[in-house]
C-alpha cells in the first residue's frame, strides 16, 4: 500500500497598525515545518549504482526510502490600505509577501509508489488460466521476482515546496458620483516552483553532436542506434527505464495589468468592464505525476535542459463586463423584472492540454533520440524546400491509395506555413513551448429574469422563471462565439536521419471528406459550448 504520513506545524503572527486616521498598515510571518513520517521504502537495486545530476556529474546516487528533509518555510508578507483624502474618493491598496499555499503531496507520494519494488505486473495474453476473481492473492508467483526493469521517481534532498513572492499595488477612483475606476499592477515570482529531470538519461556526447541542415539541435545517443538499441544507449542503468528527480528552480514569474470600470447598482442599472494584460513564464507546468510531467514537457534540447517559456496557464489578453437592470414593483407583495448582457472575450482554443490559449507545436516521433516521443518542438524553414520529406501512401477511407511525394508534402507543408501570421515570423527559429496563440474569442450572453415575491415578519419568499441564452451571439451569425480546435500539434512525424539530415512525412487532414495533406493549423471546433443554445430555470427562494 502506497502510505504517506505527514505533520505540518505552522506559526503565524500579525499586527495591523493604523499610522493615521486614513492610512492602515499589515504586518505578519508565518513559519511552517512540513516532516514526513518514515512510509518510504528502499530498492536494494539501485543502492551502489550511480546516474547523472544536473550538471553532467555521473557520481550521484539515489536512495527511494529518504524522503526529503524538514526545512522552515519563511512567510513575511506586508500590507497598506490609504484612504487618501478620507471621503472613499481615492483609495490606494497593496502589499508585498511570500506564500507557500496548500502544499502538493502528491508530488511526494510519486517517491513511495514509483521506487521499482512496491507494485509489480503480469503479463498474459491468449490465456484462460486467469479467471475473474475478487481475491487478488490467486494472481501471487509463488515466487515474486523483482522486475527486470523499473521506473524510478524519488525528490532531491534539498526540495522546498513551492513558494511565491507575490506583489501588488492598485488604486481605486471615484468618478464622478457613480461610476469607480481601478488601476492594478501584479507581479508574482517564483522562490521555489517544481523542476524534474531524469538522472538516468546519458547526457548529449559532446556540443559538435548536432544534426546537420537548418535545424541543428542537439543529438542525443539514442539518434546513432536502431530503435531496437535505444534504451541501452540512452540509459545510465540499463535495468532503470527512467529515474524523474524532483527538485527546485526559482526561475518564472507572473505580472498582470487590470483596468476596470464599474458602476454600482443605482435605480436598478448596473455594469462593468475590465480587461486584464498578463503574461506568465515558468520551466514546466507540472501535473501530479512525476514521469508524465517530465516526458510531456517540449523542449529544444531536451528535457533536462528546459528553458524558460510561456506558462500552460498563461492568458495574455482577456475582457469581461456586463450590463443589467432590474426593476421592482411593489413592497410587501410586488414583482421584479431583471434583464442582463454579460461578454467574455479571451484567445482560447482547444489544445491536447485542454482549453488553453497557447499551445506548441512538435515533431510526433522521436527526433533527437533522448528516449521520449512527442517532445522536440517543431523547427520552422525558411523555406519548404529546406525540410527533407519522405514519400508515402495513404490509404483513404473507401481503400484507395493516395501517394504523396517529397515535391507535393514541401509545397503543402509552404501553404501550412503561410496560413498561420504567427508561423510566417518564426521562418529560421524555433516554436518554443507555448509560443502559439489561439484567436480571440468574444462571447455573449443574455438573460431575463421574472420574479414575483411577498414579505412576511419573519423573510421574504421569492419564485424566479429565468432565461437564460448562452453565446447569443452564434444566434446572429454562425460564425460568432465559435472557438477552435487544433487539426494536430504535430505536423510533421519524424522518419529517420540519414548522413546526419533527419527526415519526415507531413501529417494529413481530412478535407472534403477525404484526407490530404495538412493545410490548417487549426480549425472550429464543434461543442455545445461553441453555438447558441438556451435554458429556462425556475427558483424558489425563501
Amino acid at each position: 500500500m502506497q502510505v504517506l504520513k505527514i505533520n505540518r506545524f505552522d506559526l503565524y503572527a500579525q499586527d495591523d497598525i493604523q499610522l493615521t486616521e486614513h492610512f492602515k498598515f499589515t504586518a505578519g510571518v508565518r513559519a511552517s515545518v512540513i516532516n514526513f513520517g518514515n512510509t518510504a521504502m528502499t530498492n536494494d537495486t539501485i543502492i551502489n549504482q550511480f546516474f547523472v545530476d544536473q550538471n553532467g556529474n555521473r557520481d550521484y546516487t539515489l536512495n527511494t526510502g529518504v524522503l526529503p528533509r524538514p526545512n522552515i518555510l519563511w512567510e513575511p508578507r506586508l500590507g497598506f490600505n490609504w484612504n487618501v483624502d478620507g471621503k472613499n474618493i481615492t483609495q490606494i491598496r497593496g502589499g508585498s509577501g511570500i506564500f507557500t499555499g496548500r502544499p502538493p503531496y502528491v508530488w511526494i507520494s510519486n517517491q513511495i509508489g514509483n521506487n521499482g519494488i512496491l507494485t509489480g505486473f503480469l503479463e498474459v495474453t491468449n490465456s484462460k488460466k486467469y479467471k475473474f476473481t475478487t481475491d487478488p492473492t490467486v494472481f501471487r508467483p509463488n515466487t515474486p521476482m523483482l522486475p527486470s526493469t523499473f521506473d524510478l521517481a524519488s525528490t532531491h534532498e534539498d526540495y522546498r515546496f513551492p513558494q511565491v513572492w507575490k506583489s501588488g499595488i492598485s488604486v481605486d477612483q471615484k468618478i464622478g458620483n457613480r461610476i469607480i475606476g481601478t488601476i492594478e499592477f501584479m507581479f508574482n515570482k517564483n522562490i521555489n516552483s517544481v523542476l524534474y529531470y531524469d538522472a538516468n538519461l546519458e547526457p548529449i556526447i559532446s556540443d559538435t553532436a548536432r544534426f546537420r541542415g537548418p535545424d541543428n539541435r542537439f543529438r542525443f545517443p539514442g539518434s546513432y542506434v536502431p530503435s531496437s538499441q535505444i534504451n541501452n544507449a540512452t540509459r545510465v542503468n540499463d535495468n532503470v527505464s527512467r529515474a524523474v528527480i524532483m527538485t527546485t528552480t526559482n526561475k518564472g514569474f507572473y505580472q498582470a495589468l487590470v483596468f476596470k470600470l464599474e458602476y454600482p447598482s443605482q435605480k436598478g442599472i448596473s455594469g462593468m468592464i475590465a480587461y486584464t494584460y498578463s503574461s506568465a513564464k515558468d520551466i514546466m507546468s507540472a501535473s501530479s505525476i512525476a514521469s508524465g510531467s517530465y516526458t510531456s514537457l517540449r523542449t529544444i534540447n531536451g528535457n533536462n535542459k528546459p528553458e524558460l517559456t510561456f506558462s500552460d496557464n498563461d492568458i495574455p489578453h482577456r475582457v469581461i463586463g456586463f450590463i443589467a437592470f432590474r426593476k421592482e414593483y411593489g413592497t410587501k407583495c410586488g414583482a421584479a423584472t431583471q434583464i442582463s448582457l454579460g461578454y467574455s472575450g479571451m484567445q482560447v482554443g482547444s489544445s491536447p492540454n485542454g482549453l488553453t490559449a497557447r499551445y506548441s507545436l512538435a515533431y510526433s516521433g522521436d527526433m533527437n533520440g533522448d528516449n521520449i516521443a512527442d517532445n522536440d518542438v517543431l523547427f520552422i524553414p525558411e523555406k519548404a524546400s529546406d525540410i527533407k520529406f519522405q514519400q508515402y501512401d495513404f490509404t483513404q477511407s473507401d481503400r484507395t491509395v493516395t501517394t504523396f511525394t517529397a515535391a507535393m508534402q514541401q509545397a503543402a507543408f509552404e501553404r501550412y506555413i503561410d496560413n498561420n501570421k504567427q508561423l510566417i515570423k518564426l521562418r529560421g527559429e524555433y516554436v518554443e513551448r507555448n509560443a502559439l496563440i489561439f484567436p480571440f474569442i468574444h462571447n455573449f450572453d443574455f438573460s431575463i429574469l421574472q420574479e414575483y415575491f411577498f414579505k412576511t415578519k419573519k423573510r421574504k419568499h421569492s419564485i424566479q422563471f429565468r432565461m437564460d441564452f448562452l453565446n447569443v451571439g452564434n444566434l446572429l451569425n454562425r460564425n460568432w462565439g465559435v472557438g477552435k480546435t487544433l487539426v494536430t500539434d504535430r505536423p510533421l512525424a519524424y522518419r529517420s536521419t540519414v548522413n546526419g539530415i533527419p527526415e519526415f512525412r507531413l501529417a494529413t487532414q481530412t478535407i472534403n471528406g477525404k484526407a490530404d495533406l495538412i493545410r490548417d493549423t487549426y480549425v472550429n471546433k464543434a461543442t455545445l459550448a461553441d453555438v447558441f443554445s438556451g435554458q429556462f430555470s425556475v427558483r424558489y427562494i425563501f
